[in-house]
C-alpha cells in the first residue's frame, strides 16, 4: 500500500526559478538517457514516455515536483 508524502518548500523566487530549471534539465537527461535503450525500442513514442516515467519513479517525481514548482511560480506572480 503507498502511502501519500506532503512537503511543503518555502523559498525565494530566484531559488524557486533555478531550481525549477535544475529539475526540467534533470528529467530531460533522465528521459534522453532511457529513450533509445532496447528496452523501449518497441514501444510507440507516444507511450513511450509514460512507460519510461512508469519504470523509472525517480523520473516521475521529477515531473511531479516540477509540475507543483510551476504551478507555485505562477500563483506567486
Amino acid at each position: 500500500m503507498q502511502t501519500a508524502v506532503a512537503i511543503q518548500l518555502d523559498m525565494p523566487k530566484t531559488v524557486a526559478e533555478a531550481w525549477l530549471a535544475s529539475l526540467r534539465a534533470e528529467l530531460r537527461l533522465g528521459m534522453t538517457e532511457h529513450w533509445y535503450d532496447d528496452r523501449y525500442r518497441t514501444v510507440p513514442e507516444g507511450l513511450r514516455s509514460k512507460r519510461i516515467l512508469d519504470d523509472f519513479p525517480a523520473l516521475a517525481g521529477h515531473k511531479r515536483t516540477i509540475a507543483a514548482v510551476q504551478a507555485a511560480l505562477n500563483s506567486a506572480a
